[in-house]
């Protein structure tokens, strides 16, 4: 049998685990694995975000024996990439001691130290503003100076743990710049852990993971080399661009994204914008910076929409059992029908509050008698998130793209939204062929990084898009 050579790419996901299998000769996606983790474990306390790693392995382990019961693919490097700014706390022996705390979690605005809440405490030692709740750092603070705990000895981010364990390390963890920046008190200019601000923090104890600047390989599963993760804004952006330098990449899942490459030496002309917050210089390559603008508001603020409909209907007229996919489709459906309309609803779709102002809420204004309805506020809602997602869309775009890239469910799994990307923006949007543009991004990456892929991402991606029916 003649075996087709795959890289894998697999992403973790917020809520999901995402898998392809990517032919490096044909240039053709050959299988999607897509699987709900269902991972969340429930506390009574909404701010605790929480994910088991026992249900993300379950998921984990039954794709990969999958793949490898599968004789006619020869898996020939694997890359990872997924949620960033989440954390999981090891032990001396590289053991998972924690759950995994995702970038949503808030408890440590919650919980105090000194009479400052855990943020404020951190913020104030090291005089780093631009840390937040869901930051690695931040939840490496609360386990050691609140919790007091003694079993934490080293740190990795979730796509590190899973490709850790694929490779048989246990001890070792060896992160990517991308992923370091996304935890907090990182150097993108060094590519370094502040090692100041960590003593400053009382961290510096604790084993910090060895950077890899140039994202090799850092073992081995079955001859495959197994490439150091990557952060998913950076897989996302790598697996959905062509033209990297002309186009910026719009991508909405569970939060949402708009992301710019920028040159090294020209990144001051961007000053300006960067807040450090929800704008930030992020690291992409040895000669570019990826400008990235963040929301914390995305496809879980359309989704607390929907189960607002299904509550009413719950509430109001006693249905207990709902066709979920009829319901998506009718709010579409719904909010295209008053597309033009006279009166429209206003929203501030602040569900989620915001990274610069966490206590911001959403509104809601220009209510009237006529658009008191279902269509009006399903299209206000997403007009105005499309208005939050512009403010990253910064004047000196103008000039340098030709169109906007979309990718996501967020967007693909809604014409309506996409109309109105296109109306505020006032840019064409283009939508990748494909799906798992994170999954893809990883496997190109590895792909590249392992000396398998020969040829430039642009190359890779040009043939790919033009390939990308699965088989």
């Amino acid at each position: 049998m003649n075996q087709k050579e795959c890289i894998l790419g697999i992403d973790f996901g917020t809520t999901s685990l995402s898998i392809v299998l990517l032919n490096v000769v044909s240039v053709k996606i050959e299988k999607v694995y897509n699987y709900n983790t269902d991972a969340y474990i429930k506390y009574e306390d909404s701010s605790i975000k929480e994910q088991s790693l026992e249900k993300i392995a379950f998921w984990f382990d039954k794709v990969i024996n999958i793949i490898q019961s599968k004789p006619e693919y020869k898996i020939v490097a694997f890359g990872f990439t997924g949620q960033m700014h989440g954390i999981i706390g090891l032990d001396s022996n590289g053991n998972a001691v924690t759950n995994l705390v995702t970038w949503q979690d808030k408890s440590c605005e919650k919980l105090t130290v000194n009479n400052q809440n855990i943020l404020e405490r951190i913020r104030f030692l090291t005089g780093d503003n631009t840390l937040v709740c869901g930051y690695g750092i931040v939840t490496l603070f609360k386990w050691l100076k609140y919790e007091h705990r003694v079993d934490i000895e080293s740190f990795c981010t979730l796509p590190d743990y899973f490709a850790k364990k694929l490779t048989g390390n246990k001890k070792s963890v060896r992160m990517s710049p991308s992923m370091a920046h996304s935890i907090g008190l990182f150097n993108i200019e060094t590519n370094e852990w502040n090692k100041i601000l960590i003593e400053k923090a009382g961290l510096e104890n604790l084993s910090f993971p060895i950077i890899e600047e140039t994202e090799s390989i850092i073992g081995y599963m079955n001859s495959a080399p197994v490439v150091c993760p990557i952060g998913d804004n950076q897989a996302s952006f790598s697996g959905s661009i062509i033209d990297k330098n002309k186009t910026v990449l719009l991508n909405v899942g569970t939060g949402a994204q708009l992301s710019f490459l920028v040159e090294k030496k020209d990144h001051v002309l961007y000053k300006k914008y960067i807040d450090g917050l929800e704008t930030q210089l992020r690291p992409y390559s040895e000669k570019f910076y990826l400008l990235a603008t963040s929301f914390v508001n995305g496809g879980n603020v359309y989704k607390s929409l929907f189960n607002f409909f299904k509550n009413v209907g719950y509430t109001l007229l006693g249905i207990e059992n709902f066709d979920d996919l009829s319901i998506w489709n009718n709010m579409m459906k719904a909010g295209t029908s008053v597309i033009n309309s006279s009166c429209p609803v206003q929203v501030s779709p602040f569900l989620e509050g915001q990274r610069k102002n966490p206590d911001i809420g959403a509104s809601i204004s220009n209510l009237r008698s006529n658009n008191f309805d279902a269509p009006h506020l399903i299209y206000g809602f997403l007009e105005g998130m499309a208005l939050y997602y512009k403010t990253g869309f910064f004047p000196e775009f103008k000039n340098e793209i030709n169109y906007i890239c979309g990718s996501g469910n967020g967007l693909k799994k809604n014409e309506l939204y996409c109309k109105i990307i296109e109306t505020v923006f006032e840019y064409p949007l283009h939508l990748t062929s494909y799906n798992e543009e994170a999954a893809v991004g990883a496997a190109i990456h590895a792909g590249i990084k392992s000396g398998i892929i020969k040829i430039s991402d642009y190359e890779f991606m040009s043939t790919l898009s033009e390939n990308s029916k699965y088989d």
